[in-house]
């Protein structure tokens, strides 16, 4: 019997045999579906998380570190400040003359001042932080309980080797891109996040879903799968639900999804892993995946995204002043 560690549910749950394919081990992992929330979770999470994360795993390599000069940071933040409504001339004129800052699509959603304290869960080495912090937000830090050591960069980003359970103060806006399916108890993740954040504020989670065309076309050759790093693919409904049990309002959903859920989906399909040689990403020249391939798979992205079907997500959940949790 399995039961849905989101609702609880153990009727009826279908089984998959999923492969580590990212390295290429083909190590097989148990995963079950719910067939009420529809949340893919793994059967067993593995005793030693830690050691399907290597040194080179992505969010572990060194970021690009730029010079920071006391004058680019003030430059920036006034910029800032004019393109999230400060009238104030030195703002205005900023703004005016150098335009808005390029940020990330999901800045505008929330509510932010260069001064808001953000906060980025399972950050790795805090690259994206890094960013914001040269864009002008300057009350940026993040935790992975996965890094070597705690980090602090010149610029006064600091990344802390913590878990959310060792944090106290609370902030103005917490993100995780594509850390929250690493977590392996999300209700206890999210009433974390729940004590972390300020009233009327907003978290952002960033995940795969299966709420998407690609798991139905691909299933266990799906590139978002992840095995065994990813330890639960969401479904809307069981985002939905859990929400609704911590106190959160599920305030919007937009999905940007990447063509490769398709073209990484077809190497996993042939039994290739992103590092082979013959993958897109390790050479194009040689590529078994076409240009013509590719235009199509971009063309199909756009069309998913905009139809709610990318397998991509961004979950903007939102706490109230007036909740009682």
């Amino acid at each position: 019997m399995h039961t849905c560690r989101i609702c609880h549910n153990s009727n009826n749950n279908k089984i998959y045999t999923i492969r580590e394919m990212m390295y290429g081990s083909e190590k097989e992992f148990d995963y079950f579906e719910c067939s009420d929330c529809g949340c893919l979770q793994i059967k067993d999470i593995p005793k030693d998380l830690a050691k399907y994360y290597p040194v080179d795993y992505l969010s572990f390599s060194p970021p690009k570190v730029r010079r920071f000069s006391a004058l680019i940071s003030i430059f920036n933040q006034q910029r800032l400040r004019g393109s999230l409504g400060d009238n104030s001339f030195c703002s205005f004129i900023l703004y005016k003359f150098f335009g808005c800052p390029s940020l990330p699509q999901w800045i505008s959603k929330v509510k932010l001042e260069p001064n808001s304290s953000i906060l980025d869960v399972g950050c790795g080495i805090g690259r994206l932080l890094l960013r914001l912090r040269r864009k002008g937000f300057i009350n940026v830090m993040g935790i992975d309980p996965f890094i070597k050591d705690d980090i602090s960069y010149d610029c006064g980003v600091k990344v802390l080797k913590k878990e959310m359970k060792d944090l106290e103060k609370q902030f103005d806006f917490i993100m995780l891109h594509h850390s929250f399916e690493h977590m392996s108890d999300p209700v206890s993740a999210f009433q974390h996040l729940y004590r972390l954040l300020k009233p009327d504020r907003h978290i952002l989670i960033r995940i795969p879903t299966v709420s998407s065309f690609v798991w139905r076309k691909y299933r266990a050759n799906w590139l978002g799968l992840d095995a065994p790093r990813h330890l639960f693919l969401h479904s809307t409904k069981s985002i939905e639900l859990l929400a609704e049990k911590t106190g959160f309002e599920l305030a919007e959903i937009f999905y940007d999804s990447k063509p490769v859920q398709f073209w990484g989906s077809e190497l996993y399909l042939k039994g290739l892993n992103l590092k082979e040689r013959l993958s897109y990403i390790a050479s194009r020249d040689e590529s078994i995946i076409s240009s013509q391939e590719l235009k199509e798979y971009e063309e199909k992205t756009k069309e998913l995204n905009k139809n709610g079907q990318g397998d991509q997500a961004c979950f903007f959940l939102y706490k109230s002043d007036s909740s009682s949790y």
